[in-house]
C-alpha cells in the first residue's frame, strides 16, 4: 500500500511538472503561432537576412552558403558554435546571446526576427558544434519541429527538444577536433513555404553586394540553386581621395570572378553609409522596386518605397518591431524620442546626399537617375503623409538647382527644363511625335532618350515651380503654325492620339486641321471638297478663297463630319462673289499695259486685280467639250488672247447628276461685261488696227449675252471710236467723197454716226444712211445760201466740184437741183474778174492737153498729182544747182592744190571734176578725185542740204569707199539751209556757196564700226550673210565740228 502510494506519488508530482513546464512553454508556443499568421513574401526576404544577421554575429570574417537546391532550403555559416544558452533560446524561440564570454557586439538574436525563416518550413535540422565549457558537443541532425497548429502541442514539442539538448549532453559524441560549421536544414512541407522558398532567392543577388558593402563582418556569400553556384567575396573597400571633403569609398566586390564596384559615401558621426547608383563605369543604375532604401546593417524589407534612388545605411536607426522601416512621425508618445532621431538622421543623410552631387566628385554620364524622388504621401496615415510631403518639398527644391537634365543644348538645372506633364506619359504611343512636335517651340526639352523618365520623375516631384507641357500647350503652338512648319505624318499620327485619347475639343476650340493650303482652321467652318480637281481649287483659290479656305486637307478628314462643297457650291460661291465685288462694274488692265491704246481713263474706276481676273478667265474656259465653238466660249478665248493668255479651253467632264455641274453662265456674262468696260477706252489708233478683232468680238453676241452687247461702247464707227449699237448707223454703201463733202459742208463728222459697214448686220435695220440722204442735206445747206452769186458763196469750190462730175448720170442724180442751175452757175464763173486769165489759159490749150488735163481734173487725187508734179520740178531744180556747187568747190580745190604744188608735180595731177550729171565708174560714186600719174590718191564726196529737217547721207558704195580709203577720203558738205542772204538760194555765185562749205576729213574711221562686219562678210558671197543695200545719215553735229573751206 505504500508502495502505491509512492508511485502515485510520484506521478501526479511528474505530472505538475509537466503541466507546470508545459504552462511556462505557452507563452512561447502562442508567440510562435501569431507569428506563422502573419507571414507574406516580405518575411521570407526578411528570413534571409535573419539568418546573415546571426552568423555575422559569430565571427569577425564571416562566410555563408545559401542551398536551394532539392526544392528545399539550407543555410550555413562559419561562426562560433551554440552554446547550451542560445541552443536551449532558440529552441524557446527566446533572444538569446550566443555566448556570455562573446566580446563581438550582436546586431541579430534569436528573437521575433528569426521566426521569420520558419515561412520555409515549421521543421528544421540543425546540424552544429555545441559547446560547454571546454567540451565539443557533435549536434547532428536535431530536428526542430514546429508544425502543430494549437500551443499544447507546440510547447510539448519545445518542452522534447528540451530535453533532447539536456540527453545530448548525456550521451552525445563528443568532438576531439571540431570545425566551426552550422547548417539549418528547412523542410518545406506545403506549396506555400514551397513559394516562400522560392520568393526568398529573387533578391539576392542585389542585396548580397549591398550588405557585403556595409557589414564589415561579411566576407563571402555562396548561393547554390538550380545547378548553379553564385559566389560573392569582398575583395577591397578603399577611400577614395578628392578635394570636395567628399568621404566616398569604393568596395570592389568578386561575383564569380568579375569585380562588380559599389560607392558608397560614409558619415562616421552617425554611422551612416550612403550606397550610390554608381556603377563601374561611372553609369547610373536603378535600384530594383523590391529592393529596401533603407538598412540597419541589413535591408529593413518594407522600406522599398522609401522614394529615393539612394540606400541608405545607419546603424543609430531605430527600427519598427517588424523591422519593415523606422518610426518616423505617429501620435506615439512612446516613439517620440526614436522618431524624432531617426527624422535627424534622415536629415543628415539627404545632406550628406546633396552635398555629394553638389560636389560632382564622380562625373556620371546619365545622371537622372539620381532626381527618382517620389516619397509616398498618399497613404492612410496622414501624420505620415505630411512627414513625407516636407520631405519631398526638401529634396526636390535641392534637386531643382543642380545641371543634372541633359538638353539639345546641354545640361542645364532642373528649373530650367520643361517636361511633358502625366497625361502624356499615361499613353506613350504617340509619344515620339509629340517630343518631336514640342521640340519645336520648346528647346530646353530633355533629349529624347530621356525625356520620358524625366517627365516622370518630374510629375512625381509635385513641385509647382517646375515647368511642363501638356496637350493643351502642344495644341496652342501648333494652332499658330501652318502645316508646312510639321511633318504631315507626324500631325496626322498625333491627332489620331488626341482623338483615341478623346480630347476631340481641341479640334473646336483652336485652328489645328489644315485646309488644303496647309493653314490651320477650327473644325465647325471646315468643308469636305466633293469632285473638286487640282485645277478647280487653284482657280478657286483666287476666286473665292473665303470658301477654299475652309476645304479639308484630304489627309486630316478623320471621323469628323463636315458638310459637302461641289460644283454646285463652287459655281454658287464664285456668283456671290463677282457679285459682291461688283465686277460687272469694273475694269481690268492687262498685266503689260499699254497706255499709248487707251484714252485716259477715269481714275475713279475701280480696277479689277489682274491676277483675280486671270482666274475668272480660266474659270470660263472649263468645259466639258475642249472643241465647242459656242458664243460665249469663242468670246471668253477672245478675251484670252486680249490679256495674252493661253486661250485653249480647259477639260471638266461633266458629272452624272447634272445638277452638281458647275453653271459657269452668269460668270462668263460678268466677265463679257467687265471686259467691255476696257474695250471702250481704247482710242482711235488702236480701234484702227483691231477692227477684225472688235468684229469677232461682235460675232460672239448672243442671247445670254445680250444685255452685255446692247450697252456697250465696242462697235467702232468711222472714225474708229467706240460706240454702243444704239449709238450708230447702218452704212449703206454712202459715196467716200460724198461723207467727206458732207463734213465740210455741214460742219459735223458723218461718219461718227455711221459703223463700219461690216457691223451694218449688228445695227437695227431701220438705222442707216444713204448717199442721196446726205447729197439731200449737202444741196439744201448750198441753197440755203443766194447760189446765183457763186462767186461769193462760201461752198463755191464745193459746188464747181460737184459740176464738174454732173456729166455722170450717178451724180446728176445725187444732186438734182444743181444739175438744172449748173449752166447759169458756169456762166457766172467765167465772167469772173479774178479767174478769167487763168480759164482762158486753160482753155487756149490744144485739144489733146485740154482733153488730157479734163481727165486728170476728174481723177479723184488730182492733188496728189499736182502736188508730185510740184516736187519733182523742185528736185530738178535742186540738182543742178547741186551739181553746179561740185563742179565749182572741185574747181576751187584744184586751184588751191596747184598754188601749192611745184610745177614738176603740177603736170602729174589731174582732177577728174565732171561738169556732167553722172559721175565716171572709177569715182565709184564720188564727186571729186585727185590724180597722180593716172592713179587715184585722194576722193571728195560733195552733199547739198537743202532742207532743215534732214541732214545729208552717203550710198552704200560711198560708205564703202570712206572705209576703204580712209586715210584718202573727206566728205564735203554744202549747208544751203545757212543762207540767209537776198539772191536766189538756186543760182548763189561761188563766194556765197564756199562760206557754207565744210569738210569731214575722218569721216571714214566713223564709218568703220558700222560695216567693217559687212565688208568682211561680202568677201565670201556664197557662205556669208551679207547687206546689199544701206545708206548712212551723217549728223549735223559732227559736220559742224570739222574745216571749212578757208582752213584748207
Amino acid at each position: 500500500m505504500e508502495e502505491t502510494s509512492k508511485l502515485e506519488r510520484e506521478e501526479i508530482l511528474n505530472n505538475a511538472i509537466n503541466e507546470s513546464e508545459l504552462s511556462d512553454l505557452k507563452q512561447h508556443a502562442d508567440k510562435m503561432i501569431r507569428g506563422f499568421e502573419n507571414f507574406n513574401s516580405f518575411s521570407s526576404n526578411r528570413a534571409v537576412w535573419e539568418l546573415v544577421q546571426n552568423a555575422c554575429d559569430l565571427s569577425e570574417n564571416c562566410e555563408v552558403t545559401i542551398d536551394y537546391r532539392n526544392n528545399g532550403f539550407s543555410f550555413t555559416h562559419n561562426g562560433s558554435p551554440f552554446n547550451t544558452k542560445s541552443f536551449i533560446s532558440l529552441i524557446k524561440q527566446v533572444s538569446g546571446k550566443y555566448g556570455d564570454e562573446s566580446e563581438l557586439p550582436e546586431v541579430g538574436k534569436y528573437g521575433t526576427g528569426f521566426l521569420t525563416t520558419h515561412t520555409f518550413g515549421r521543421k528544421f535540422e540543425i546540424n552544429s558544434v555545441l559547446k560547454a565549457k571546454e567540451t565539443y558537443f557533435e549536434i547532428k541532425n536535431f530536428l526542430i519541429d514546429r508544425s502543430p497548429r494549437e500551443w499544447k502541442e507546440l510547447s510539448q514539442n519545445i518542452k522534447n527538444q528540451k530535453e533532447k539538448v539536456y540527453n545530448l549532453i548525456r550521451e552525445g559524441a563528443i568532438l576531439p577536433n571540431h570545425t566551426n560549421k552550422t547548417t539549418f536544414t528547412f523542410k518545406p512541407e506545403s506549396s506555400q513555404e514551397q513559394k516562400y522558398i522560392e520568393e526568398s532567392s529573387k533578391d539576392l543577388e542585389d542585396y548580397i553586394p549591398i550588405v557585403l558593402t556595409i557589414n564589415d563582418r561579411l566576407n563571402k556569400v555562396e548561393i547554390l540553386k538550380d545547378n548553379k553556384q553564385t559566389f560573392f567575396e569582398r575583395i577591397s573597400k578603399i577611400k577614395v581621395p578628392n578635394h570636395q571633403g567628399i568621404n566616398l569609398f569604393k568596395t570592389t566586390i568578386k561575383l564569380n570572378g568579375n569585380n562588380k564596384i559599389v560607392y558608397s559615401i560614409i558619415d562616421e558621426t552617425d554611422e551612416i553609409e550612403i550606397i550610390l547608383p554608381i556603377n563601374e563605369d561611372l553609369e547610373l543604375y536603378t535600384f530594383p522596386e523590391r529592393i529596401a532604401r533603407l538598412f540597419l546593417y541589413y535591408p529593413l524589407i518594407g522600406s522599398e518605397d522609401f522614394g529615393l534612388n539612394f540606400i541608405i545605411n545607419c546603424k543609430q536607426f531605430l527600427p519598427t518591431e517588424p523591422r519593415d522601416g523606422i518610426h518616423l512621425k505617429s501620435n506615439k508618445d512612446q516613439v517620440q524620442e526614436q522618431e524624432q532621431e531617426n527624422t535627424r538622421l534622415i536629415e543628415k543623410a539627404s545632406k550628406i546626399i546633396f552635398d555629394f552631387l553638389k560636389s560632382n566628385v564622380l562625373k556620371v554620364s546619365n545622371p537622372l537617375l539620381y532626381a527618382k524622388i517620389n516619397f509616398q504621401r498618399d497613404s492612410e496615415n496622414t501624420l505620415l503623409n505630411e512627414y513625407f510631403e516636407g520631405l519631398q518639398s526638401l529634396w526636390t527644391e535641392e534637386f531643382k538647382a543642380l545641371p543634372i537634365v541633359e538638353t539639345l543644348t546641354g545640361f542645364k538645372p532642373v528649373n530650367e527644363v520643361c517636361f511633358f506633364e502625366q497625361e502624356i506619359l499615361e499613353n506613350i504611343n504617340c509619344f515620339n511625335e509629340i517630343y518631336e512636335i514640342t521640340s519645336k517651340f520648346k528647346d530646353n526639352l530633355p533629349i529624347s532618350s530621356s525625356v520620358q523618365m524625366w517627365s516622370e520623375y518630374a510629375n512625381e516631384w509635385s513641385n509647382e515651380s517646375l515647368i511642363f507641357v501638356g496637350h493643351k500647350n502642344i495644341v496652342e503652338y501648333i494652332s499658330e503654325q501652318e502645316l508646312s512648319s510639321f511633318n504631315k505624318s507626324t500631325l496626322i499620327n498625333y491627332y489620331s492620339h488626341l482623338i483615341g485619347i478623346e480630347k476631340t475639343k481641341y479640334f473646336s476650340e483652336l485652328t489645328l486641321l489644315p485646309n488644303l493650303d496647309g493653314q490651320f482652321r477650327y473644325l465647325a467652318p471646315l468643308l469636305t471638297p466633293m469632285d473638286l480637281n487640282e485645277t478647280l481649287i487653284n482657280i478657286g483659290k483666287i476666286l473665292i478663297p473665303d470658301s477654299i479656305e475652309k476645304l479639308i486637307h484630304t489627309d486630316f478628314h478623320f471621323n469628323f463630319h463636315y458638310e459637302t462643297f461641289n460644283r454646285k457650291s463652287f459655281s454658287n460661291s464664285v456668283k456671290t462673289i463677282l457679285d459682291e465685288l461688283q465686277i460687272s462694274s469694273k475694269i481690268c488692265l492687262p498685266e503689260s499695259t499699254e497706255l499709248d491704246d487707251y484714252n485716259d481713263i477715269d481714275a475713279s474706276i475701280e480696277k479689277i486685280d489682274f491676277v483675280f481676273f486671270k482666274s475668272l478667265i480660266k474659270y470660263c474656259k472649263l468645259s466639258n467639250n475642249i472643241n465647242s465653238q459656242s458664243k460665249p466660249i469663242n468670246l471668253t478665248k477672245i478675251i484670252s488672247i486680249y490679256y495674252t493668255l493661253d486661250d485653249d479651253l480647259i477639260e471638266l467632264n461633266n458629272l452624272s447628276n447634272l445638277e452638281d455641274n458647275l453653271d459657269i453662265r452668269s460668270a462668263r456674262k460678268i466677265l463679257a461685261q467687265a471686259f467691255c468696260n476696257l474695250l471702250q477706252f481704247h482710242n482711235k489708233v488702236w480701234v484702227e488696227k483691231n477692227i477684225q478683232f472688235l468684229l469677232d468680238i461682235a460675232n460672239c453676241n448672243e442671247d445670254s449675252l445680250k444685255d452685255v452687247f446692247s450697252n456697250s461702247k465696242i462697235f467702232p464707227n468711222q472714225i474708229n471710236q467706240l460706240k454702243s449699237i444704239n449709238d450708230l448707223k447702218r452704212d449703206l454703201e454712202v459715196l467716200i467723197e460724198i461723207k467727206d463733202l458732207y463734213n465740210k459742208v455741214n460742219i459735223e463728222e458723218i461718219r461718227e454716226d455711221l459703223v463700219y459697214k461690216e457691223f451694218n448686220s449688228f445695227i437695227a435695220e431701220d438705222r442707216f444712211i444713204t448717199t442721196k440722204y446726205l447729197t439731200t442735206q449737202i444741196e439744201e445747206t448750198f441753197f440755203n445760201t443766194d447760189i446765183r452769186d457763186i462767186n461769193e458763196h462760201p461752198f463755191k469750190e464745193e459746188i464747181l466740184g460737184i459740176i464738174s462730175k454732173l456729166s455722170k448720170k450717178e451724180y446728176a442724180e445725187l444732186f438734182p437741183r444743181l444739175d438744172d442751175k449748173k449752166a447759169n452757175l458756169m456762166l457766172e464763173i467765167v465772167t469772173n474778174e479774178n479767174t478769167k486769165d487763168d480759164i482762158f489759159s486753160i482753155v487756149t490749150l490744144k485739144e489733146s492737153q485740154l482733153k488730157s488735163l479734163g481727165k486728170l481734173i476728174q481723177e479723184s487725187n488730182f492733188e496728189d498729182i499736182l502736188n508730185v508734179a510740184n516736187t519733182l520740178i523742185q528736185q530738178q531744180i535742186e540738182n543742178k544747182s547741186d551739181f553746179r556747187h561740185k563742179y565749182e568747190i572741185g574747181t576751187n580745190i584744184e586751184r588751191l592744190i596747184r598754188e601749192k604744188l611745184s610745177f614738176e608735180l603740177q603736170e602729174r595731177v589731174t582732177f577728174d571734176n565732171s561738169k556732167e550729171i553722172e559721175t565716171s565708174d572709177i569715182q565709184g560714186g564720188q564727186d571729186i578725185v585727185i590724180i597722180i600719174d593716172e592713179k587715184p590718191i585722194y576722193f571728195i564726196e560733195v552733199k547739198s542740204r537743202w532742207s532743215s529737217v534732214s541732214s545729208v547721207s552717203m550710198s552704200k558704195l560711198q560708205l564703202q569707199r570712206a572705209v576703204e580709203e580712209n586715210e584718202n577720203y573727206a566728205l564735203c558738205s554744202v549747208d544751203i539751209t545757212r543762207y540767209s542772204g537776198i539772191n536766189d538760194k538756186y543760182h548763189l555765185p561761188i563766194e556765197e556757196v564756199l562760206p557754207l562749205t565744210k569738210f569731214v576729213t575722218n569721216i571714214g574711221n566713223t564709218i568703220k564700226p558700222l560695216i567693217s562686219e559687212n565688208l568682211s562678210a561680202e568677201k565670201n558671197l556664197t557662205d556669208s550673210i551679207h547687206l546689199i543695200d544701206y545708206r548712212g545719215i551723217i549728223p549735223q553735229e559732227i559736220i559742224k565740228k570739222e574745216l571749212t573751206f578757208l582752213n584748207l
